[in-house]
């Protein structure tokens, strides 16, 4: 079975080449950034744990196949929609997060004018989007398939965190940060792990089928997600090279969040995975 499941990577690589390349090229940033940070053991492990992750979860799918997909009915305008709400949202980012204009002084009437694109950054306007467009919600991927998988790769992810870098694991932070399980829980599954997921397989299914190239669509989504990251962690430490850095450090992990939805045809293992991901196994 795990021949059958190289065979399976190797044939998505020969139809996916260029992802396949840019995939590459940003596990080698991901490896430098591990150098200077001189952390370069868990950076190997950190990407070593992801492509374990994606054995699993094409082991998983091989044995267990799903046929459902997600239903595009029209890849260019869906995908525009996409695009525009990612635009709005970094609106939003630049007044609150970039620097260059202060939200603590910033006129009132124009902070309240920049408040409704928040629906943006969480993806609430992205829904409504979908919902008139006549979508269900299982046609957005809230399916119950492969619930389980989430176990073995929240496994993955929290051993090797434990083996190469315990002080990273971020457990007490956010429960105290969070003020307790149930607002962990919140944080973790809503605010994070929902939302960005909701994010992700919208994106990644409207590029992929406007691309014709499912690889080009997921990576692409991926990197949007990630570097929508950037804006918080510029106004946090005011170095851009760190905040680029950050941001690519992070898109192996979302490609695997996107990959286990694209594999298992559900949004709710990955939000699941993504809501529990206070192993920090990605941070260094």
């Amino acid at each position: 079975m795990v021949n059958t499941v190289f065979k399976c990577q190797i044939a998505g690589i020969k139809h996916n080449k260029v992802t396949f390349l840019l995939i590459v090229f940003t596990a080698l940033i991901v490896l430098y950034t591990g150098y200077i940070h001189a952390t370069m053991q868990q950076a190997i492990a950190y990407l070593s744990a992801m492509f374990l992750c994606a054995i699993c979860i094409d082991l998983f799918t091989l044995m267990r196949p799903v046929k459902n997909d997600f239903p595009v009915r029209n890849p260019q305008r869906e995908s525009v929609y996409f695009l525009i709400t990612v635009i709005l949202g970094m609106v939003f980012f630049y007044f609150r997060f970039s620097g260059f204009v202060s939200w603590e002084h910033l006129n009132p009437w124009v902070r309240l004018a920049v408040m409704p694109f928040l629906i943006f950054v969480f993806p609430i306007g992205l829904a409504i989007i979908m919902l008139l467009l006549r979508y269900k919600p299982v046609d957005l991927g809230f399916r119950l398939h492969g619930l389980i998988l989430a176990l073995p790769i929240i496994a993955i992810c929290a051993i090797t965190s434990r083996l190469v870098s315990p002080e990273s694991l971020t457990w007490n932070a956010i429960l105290q940060e969070e003020g307790g399980i149930i607002g962990l829980v919140l944080s973790g599954l809503i605010t994070s792990g929902l939302s960005e997921e909701f994010f992700r397989v919208t994106g990644q299914t409207r590029l992929g089928a406007w691309l014709k190239q499912n690889g080009l669509g997921w990576y692409i989504a991926t990197v949007i997600w990630a570097f929508m990251h950037a804006p918080k962690w510029y106004a946090e430490g005011h170095d851009l090279a760190e905040a680029v850095l950050g941001s690519i450090r992070i898109i192996p992990i979302g490609l695997m969040w996107g990959y286990l939805t694209y594999r298992t045809k559900s949004i709710l293992p990955a939000t699941i995975v993504h809501g529990a991901n206070f192993w920090g196994l990605q941070n260094f």
